[in-house]
C-alpha cells in the first residue's frame, strides 16, 4: 500500500507536467489542475497514516501550484461555460444574442493565456512539481490493507454527507462548492478501489462523477456570473440581464438534480458505507491470496 500511494502520487504529478509542456493550451492547463487535485485526494485517503508535517507540506506545495494555474484555467472555464449555456438554451436565444458578452470573455481569455505564458508560470509550477515528486519518493506511509484506507474513505463520505445536509439547510454557492470538493475526493478514491468489485465500484464512481458534474457546472455558472458582472456590465446591459436569467434557470435544474442524486447516495450511515466496501475488500483479498502466495513462494 505505501508503494502504491507513492506511485500514484508520482504518476499524477508526472501527468500534470506533461500537460504543461503546452502552456498556451488552456485545456492542458485545466488538465494539469485536475491532476493536482487527484494527488490531494490520494493524500487525504491516507492522511491518518502520514506524519502531519509531511502531509501539510505536500498539500501546501500542491495548493501553491494549483493557484498559479487558476487564472488561465478560470478564463477557459468561463468561455466554455458560456458556450455550453448557449447550447442548452439555443431554442430560447436568437443568433448573436450574447455576442458582446462572448467577445469580452474571449478577450479576457486571450489575455490570461498570454500572461501565463509570458510570466513563465509553467516553469514555476514545474519547480513545485519536482519538489512534490521528491517528497513522494521519501514519503512514509504507515499501515497496510483496508485498515489504512478506511479512515480516509470514511472521512470523505462523512464530510460529503455533512455538507449535503448543510446544503439542504443553506443552499448557498459556497456550500454547493464545498460539497463538490468532497464528492470529487470520494470519486477519485473509489476509482482507485475499482478492482475490489469492478461492476459495483464503477457504478458507485459513475454516480459520484455525475454528481460532481452537476455541482461543477453549477460552480462554473457562479464564476461566469461574477465575471460577467465585473467585466461585461458596460458592454450591453440587456445581454447581461438575459445571461443572468439563463444562469438562474440552469442552476435550478442542476441543483435539483444534484440534491436528488445526493439524497440517494448519502442515504447510508458512514459506517455502513465503509462496511460494505470492507466486505468487497475481504472477498477480493481472498480471491487474490493464492496468486499472492504463489508469487511470494517463487520469490
Amino acid at each position: 500500500m505505501p508503494k502504491g500511494i507513492r506511485r500514484l502520487g508520482r504518476e499524477r504529478i508526472g501527468n500534470a507536467f506533461k500537460c504543461l509542456k503546452e502552456p498556451k493550451r488552456a485545456e492542458a492547463i485545466h488538465g494539469a489542475r485536475k491532476d493536482i487535485k487527484k494527488v490531494r485526494a490520494v493524500l487525504r485517503l491516507v492522511r491518518t497514516n502520514i506524519r502531519k508535517k509531511d502531509y501539510n507540506r505536500l498539500i501546501n506545495l500542491l495548493r501553491e501550484a494549483a493557484n498559479q494555474l487558476a487564472p488561465p484555467r478560470d478564463a477557459y472555464v468561463r468561455t466554455t461555460t458560456l458556450r455550453n449555456l448557449s447550447r442548452h438554451f439555443k431554442d430560447q436565444l436568437k443568433p448573436g444574442a450574447l455576442r458582446h458578452v462572448q467577445l469580452e470573455l474571449k478577450l479576457s481569455y486571450d489575455d490570461e493565456i498570454k500572461r501565463f505564458a509570458k510570466e513563465k508560470a509553467a516553469k514555476s509550477v514545474e519547480r513545485a512539481r519536482r519538489r512534490v515528486a521528491r517528497e513522494f519518493d521519501r514519503l512514509k506511509v504507515d499501515g497496510k490493507g483496508w485498515k489504512a484506507l478506511r479512515p480516509g474513505v470514511n472521512a470523505a463520505y462523512t464530510r460529503g454527507q455533512e455538507i449535503f445536509q448543510l446544503v439542504l439547510k443553506v443552499p448557498s454557492p459556497e456550500n454547493f462548492h464545498l460539497w463538490r470538493k468532497r464528492a470529487k475526493d470520494l470519486w477519485f478514491q473509489i476509482t482507485l478501489l475499482r478492482r475490489l468489485w469492478p461492476e459495483q465500484m464503477e457504478a458507485m464512481a459513475h454516480e459520484l462523477e455525475t454528481l460532481g458534474e452537476y455541482l461543477g457546472d453549477d460552480h462554473d455558472l457562479d464564476m461566469l456570473r461574477l465575471d460577467v458582472e465585473d467585466k461585461c456590465a458596460d458592454a450591453n446591459s440587456r445581454e447581461v440581464e438575459t445571461l443572468k436569467a439563463l444562469i438562474d434557470e440552469r442552476q435550478r435544474e442542476l441543483r435539483t438534480a444534484a440534491v436528488a442524486l445526493g439524497s440517494r447516495f448519502y442515504a447510508e450511515k458512514p459506517a455502513a458505507f465503509c462496511d460494505r466496501i470492507a466486505g468487497y475488500w475481504r472477498v477480493w483479498r481472498h480471491e487474490k491470496k493464492p496468486a499472492i502466495e504463489a508469487a511470494e513462494t517463487a520469490a
